[in-house]
């Protein structure tokens, strides 16, 4: 009996394991996590089926208590080898490199009008107290030569309506 109870513990702690890869280093779905979760639910099934319910959930909770802070552990671990460090972004962007933070100027743009210079579908340009920006409208289409205001700005993004 002892020896089924760590084997079904270790598979519903690699199940658990593949389902944190999955989640944290792999893009998109079903490489690990699929598999994870294959290995969690048989785990928990063969437990159910030979100890009972409860017995099921007690493997389960324990597993789960002792995996989460052995992956913590190993992910730092992890991160300070060389081989980690392959998988973790370390540039930054700063202004000496070329990074240039949108302009603050477009936040007083809120409110203004303008005038549409290109037919926005839905973006496009328009002249707004005299410079020349980028807009997008909510989805209509605004055809070239009609009043705009600026309705909000999200970072760079300046979006208008048409006042027509």
């Amino acid at each position: 009996m002892v020896k089924n109870m760590w084997f079904l513990i270790f598979l519903i702690g690699l199940g658990i394991l593949l389902v944190f890869i999955e989640l944290l280093i792999l893009p998109g779905f079903g490489a690990a996590g699929v598999p994870g979760c294959l290995l969690m639910l048989t785990g928990i099934g063969v437990a159910w089926w030979k100890f009972g319910f409860q017995t099921a959930l007690t493997y389960a909770g324990i597993t789960l208590i002792a995996v989460i802070p052995l992956a913590i552990i190993a992910l730092s671990v992890i991160r300070s080898l060389p081989a980690g460090k392959a998988f973790i972004l370390s540039a930054t962007q700063n202004k000496e490199i070329g990074f240039h933070a949108p302009p603050s100027e477009l936040v007083n743009l809120v409110g203004k009008s303008g005038k549409a210079l290109t037919p926005l579908r839905p973006a496009g340009a328009a002249m707004i107290g005299g410079h020349r920006v980028d807009i997008v409208t909510q989805g209509e289409f605004v055809p070239a030569e009609t009043e705009i205001e600026v309705i909000f700005v999200e970072g760079s993004r300046v979006v208008v309506r048409s006042l027509q």
